[in-house]
């Protein structure tokens, strides 16, 4: 699995089980609604409570000069939840599938890109309902709106690269499943989910703006600074250089994920 020409090969065979993909993320979608009568609101009910204290804290309690704070604070939460969520499904999606991995031959990274897939649907419902949002609080839905299907795409590239790093390395050591949370906890809080990045990180350090030092080290700031400003940027355009930069380290997590997830995948019978 080492060569780009046996990767290209997997690559080819996984896309040949489409139907099976899209079967797992069927019943993805159906497990976690199954028996509610709320459905898909169900997902956007803990990020939009997380929403309202948020909020609630940051502009009745504290004083905040980010303008537009609700949306900020809107579209940086559900970003930041469709990366948690899946990640929280990634890694556990080939252990709790053991019967089926030892059982029937397929693709493994299937039930990954499953997982991550069935949030990336929730994800894009929460973004239709967010655009509406911005000509009420009185901005322009602008032409820079077009960069969300690239910024949709190439992130869920970067969490499906994770996922399957994380999902290949929890059939060996289940403690990475454990770890998860508390990771997440701490990238929560190195995320520009609650304050603006360029004010936060203005200054130098050894030379170095620190600001572009986060970006350059979390591509969620990246990514959650690239979606403020498609969405509430006024019709500032997005700086082609940055977008690529963040794009093609998208690319290159997915490309060491899934290269991670194949060179393994051959002992996950035994382990499991």
């Amino acid at each position: 699995m080492g060569s780009p020409a046996a990767s290209l090969r997997a690559v080819r065979e996984a896309l040949g089980y489409h139907e099976l993909l899209r079967n797992l993320l069927v019943r993805d979608l159906k497990v976690r609604y199954q028996g509610s009568a709320l459905g898909f609101l169900w997902s956007l009910l803990r990020p939009l409570l997380v929403i309202a204290v948020l909020i609630a804290v940051f502009q009745g309690l504290l004083e905040t000069s980010i303008p537009h704070f609700g949306l900020f604070i809107v579209i940086g939460v559900f970003v930041w939840t469709y990366t948690a969520d899946a990640l929280a499904s990634g890694v556990r999606s080939v252990v709790h599938n053991a019967a089926l991995v030892k059982r029937v031959y397929f693709p493994r990274e299937l039930l990954p890109a499953s997982a991550v897939l069935a949030h990336g649907v929730h994800f894009l419902l929460a973004l239709l309902l967010v655009l509406p949002l911005v000509p009420l609080a009185g901005l322009p839905l602008t032409p820079q709106l077009l960069w969300l299907p690239s910024l949709l795409v190439f992130q869920t590239a970067f969490v499906l690269g994770i996922a399957l790093l994380l999902a290949a390395l929890n059939v060996f050591y289940r403690d990475i499943e454990a770890a998860l949370d508390p990771l997440l906890f701490a990238w929560f809080f190195a995320t520009p989910i609650l304050y603006d990045l360029e004010t936060v990180f203005s200054r130098e350090w050894l030379g170095i703006n620190l600001g572009w030092l986060v970006h350059a080290l979390n591509p969620m700031a990246s990514f959650i600074t690239s979606y403020r400003l498609v969405i509430i940027g006024g019709g500032a355009a997005p700086d082609p250089a940055f977008m690529l930069r963040t794009y093609l380290t998208a690319l290159a997590v997915l490309a060491v994920g899934y290269a991670v997830f194949k060179r393994v995948e051959p002992r996950f019978g035994e382990e499991l």
